[in-house]
């Protein structure tokens, strides 16, 4: 019994003729045969119109090759070279039902050597095509364009196999069959699997819409907290929305005539959060009054303003060593020397982002050097004690608070996501009940470093062409820069630029290359988390949390290493647990 695709009940096709075909077709071959029914085709004409037909059966033998079937019922008659059926009122024209079938023979042909990219080319099989005429028996000279092997009548409905079997073995033959994988090759030519999905891009603005709700009303509930304390101390888990509660908290006070300082630990999210001020309608206000900066950018700009010397170490180790030890103190010089010459470099009120990544000494010279009143000045720091990527930060805010809250709610992130890096990071989150499901973390097991390049390429061509996502909604993060990971020799994919630049890419100008630490604070639709081979010193699961959390939408992990797979798909399938996905 042949293959039938699509195998459907004959008593449901609307053609008495086709039925007939069909149930012949499938009980008398063998089951090496498959057999294609009602198959259409579209192709555009010499004028570039679109034309369309139908290819009544094809029947496919992987030695024997194709054979297309035009189906005819009804009495007709060939004169005066025009084909005619019978009609009540006499005979009416109509196709050449051998034309027909040689036009859908052609199509099938090119179409096997396009979709199969020259696999299967026509001279690799047998091909041909023939006429049915199951009511009818025939008589006279067989038409031009015909030939008797060619005419499949009534008498050959019970003899369908030899009848096929002829009619293909009448074509010209091919020396070899087809090999498996070309076979394969034909039918998935020929039956392509065609499925609609919706696009991440289409779910990222959708998590968006509903985060920044939900973080509108996180701002909203501080509202009350804020209006009878001026020195608030808020840790809140990662994608709390803490960064947008400080910039709003900074805004709004330098809006009241205070002048006010924002400084946090991240040097992308300065650059960024200054960008925005580009957007808002008190812009000019807001620049008179409001200084943004990384605490680096701060103490470099004070210390040279003044006429003191800077000169920090070149080597990263000593670097970090003059930041602790040496910039404190500089401040505080730098600073004497300029209220000396009557300049302000003293605030109202300071605002610190990232508190946790702060060293205590940074802290004391905030609040003792560079706010107004160093005991009771409007000072608000935000932290998220998990994210602490420095052994020499404290556990606890080194200065008093009036009040302190915690900010427990994700409002950040998908659900996917604020389960996943919670179990990662082994810390606690809720989230708002409406907060949206968004896609499961993708993971997928690299088996080495060096084909981790044409991987990541794989799944940024994916999600750039599959997906529509855009350059600036799309971020890869790894445990090394751009220029000494994986992709270090890779100038662009899908013909976009990568970049190490948060500029370029807020602009869209490119797919931004960075690492965890680096883009802290930011956020993206859609991040790619690659090279990732072992947890190290280097890249700790705090740096794996944070990468995880910088997704709004959908996270994609790349990873080498056993230990480190086996860790992220048990927080996958724990969050899975959770969510009952």
């Amino acid at each position: 019994m042949a293959t039938m695709r699509p195998d459907i009940d004959p008593d449901d096709i609307p053609y008495d003729s086709e039925r007939l075909v069909y149930r012949a077709l499938k009980e008398q071959l063998g089951n090496e045969f498959v057999v294609l029914h009602s198959y259409p085709w579209l192709r555009p004409d010499r004028d570039g119109t679109l034309r369309e037909g139908e290819a009544d059966f094809i029947v496919l033998h992987q030695e024997k090759g194709m054979l297309v079937l035009e189906v005819k019922g009804g009495e007709l008659r060939y004169q005066n070279a025009t084909w005619e059926r019978k009609k009540k009122h006499g005979y009416e024209p109509i196709t050449d039902p051998f034309k027909q079938a040689r036009g859908s023979m052609h199509y099938l042909v090119d179409r096997i050597e396009k979709q199969t990219a020259g696999d299967v080319r026509p001279h690799h099989f047998s091909y041909g095509h023939a006429v049915v005429f199951p009511h009818d028996n025939y008589t006279g000279a067989i038409p031009p364009g015909a030939d008797v092997s060619l005419i499949l009548s009534r008498r050959q409905m019970n003899s369908m196999d030899t009848a096929i079997e002829s009619a293909m073995a009448s074509w010209p033959q091919r020396p070899t069959p087809l090999s498996n994988h070309q076979w394969r090759r034909m039918a998935t030519a020929l039956l392509p699997e065609f499925k609609l999905f919706r696009p991440i891009v289409g779910s990222a603005s959708d998590v968006f819409d509903k985060i920044q709700e939900m973080t509108d009303e996180q701002i909203e509930l501080l509202g009350g907290l804020y209006e009878d304390n001026n020195r608030v101390y808020v840790s809140g888990v990662a994608g709390s929305g803490k960064t947008q509660l400080a910039f709003d908290r900074a805004i709004q006070l330098a809006k009241n005539d205070n002048r006010t300082l924002f400084v946090c630990y991240n040097r992308h999210l300065a650059d960024h959060l200054r960008r925005s001020l580009d957007q808002h309608p008190d812009q000019g206000l807001l620049e008179k009054r409001l200084t943004i900066a990384h605490f680096h950018q701060l103490a470099r700009e004070i210390i040279e303003d003044a006429g003191v010397d800077w000169d920090p170490p070149e080597s990263p180790q000593s670097g970090s060593n003059f930041f602790v030890d040496d910039v404190p103190d500089l401040i505080e010089q730098a600073a004497y020397l300029a209220m000396e010459e009557g300049e302000d470099v003293q605030y109202d009120a300071i605002v610190m982002d990232e508190a946790q990544d702060f060293h205590s000494r940074w802290w004391e010279v905030l609040q003792c050097t560079l706010l107004k009143n160093a005991e009771d000045g409007t000072l608000f720091a935000f932290a998220d004690p998990v994210q602490r990527l420095w052994d020499w930060a404290p556990a606890k805010p080194p200065v008093a608070f009036q009040t302190k809250y915690n900010l427990r709610r994700n409002c950040r992130n998908s659900r996917w996501i604020a389960r996943t890096s919670t179990t990662i990071a082994k810390t606690e989150a809720k989230f708002f009940k409406r907060s949206p499901l968004g896609g499961k973390p993708a993971i997928s097991t690299v088996p080495t470093l060096a084909a981790m390049k044409g991987i990541v390429c794989k799944a940024v061509e994916n999600l750039v062409g599959q997906h529509d996502i855009g350059p600036s909604q799309l971020v890869l993060i790894g445990p090394r820069g751009l220029e000494n990971g994986s992709l270090a020799d890779v100038s662009e994919i899908a013909g976009i630029a990568l970049t190490n630049d948060t500029r370029a890419w807020n602009r869209g100008e490119g797919i931004l290359v960075t690492t965890a630490r680096s883009f802290k604070g930011l956020e993206a639709d859609v991040v790619v988390v690659y090279d990732l081979d072992r947890i190290s010193k280097g890249f700790s699961h705090v740096d794996l949390y944070v990468a995880c959390t910088r997704a709004r939408s959908h996270v994609h992990f790349l990873v080498t290493g056993r230990e480190m797979l086996a860790d992220i798909k048990a927080a996958i399938q724990n969050a899975g647990k959770e969510l009952g996905e």
